[in-house]
């Protein structure tokens, strides 16, 4: 079977850091027979198993330091942590090194965009968060993802992307033009904004998952 690398969401309780992944990231995968690894902070030779890898899940979280795309913060940017920034980075460069298949959620779909050359707007305030299922989306045609025209999803984000990197192709806006999903012109990259395994029986988010799942298998 072939492996997805995800990454982590890290919480510190009690004085304790905890790195885990949430099981409704698993679920989608597993149905679609994947097995899969988290690849947590601090490993001394990570790259080592990225290579075990046929393909990788960016999973949200926290913010990204805006250091990445050459900002400061100035106190938008939220409970940034170098050490998973790190993990995202050297995941999307040795992707995209590989030409091997990523699929970024939320923070994810930052994350891409950041290591890929693009930038975040840090704060847009509470339009986007909380929000369960009406967040209205409109869809462009493309290669990889055959949403319908106008779909509703949800937010649970505050930062968005500013600038969108070089090859990368917005294909679903909100409608006060914020980027809710892209692709890559020609290597197998998608990310989306909001949590499509939140609401896993919808209609999109098995669009979404089945094409990941084609996607790694193919290779």
């Amino acid at each position: 079977m072939k492996l997805i690398g995800i990454t982590p969401r890290v919480l510190t309780e009690e004085g304790v850091q905890k790195q885990f992944v949430n099981t409704r990231y698993l679920r989608p995968l597993q149905k679609r027979h994947l097995n899969t690894i988290m690849l947590t902070m601090d490993n001394p030779d990570l790259e080592a198993i990225l290579a075990l890898c046929d393909g990788f899940l960016i999973t949200g979280g926290a913010d990204i330091d805006p250091k990445y795309y050459h900002e400061t913060n100035e106190g938008q940017s939220h409970d940034c942590l170098i050490g998973l920034d790190e993990v995202d980075r050297l995941v999307v460069e040795y992707a995209k090194k590989h030409q091997l298949p990523v699929l970024g959620i939320c923070r994810g779909h930052q994350a891409i965009n950041v290591f890929l050359g693009g930038s975040l707007h840090q704060d847009v305030g509470n339009n986007h968060r909380n929000i369960k299922d009406n967040h209205k989306v409109t869809t462009q045609k493309n290669q990889l993802l055959p949403f319908e025209d106008e779909i509703l999803v949800n937010s649970y984000h505050h930062q968005t992307v500013k600038t969108l990197a070089p090859k990368l192709k917005a294909i679903a806006y909100h409608l006060d033009g914020t980027i809710e999903a892209f692709i890559h012109e020609e290597l197998p990259i998608i990310g989306i904004q909001w949590h499509p395994e939140i609401i896993i029986d919808e209609k999109e988010s098995q669009i979404i998952f089945d094409k990941f799942a084609e996607l790694v298998h193919q290779k």
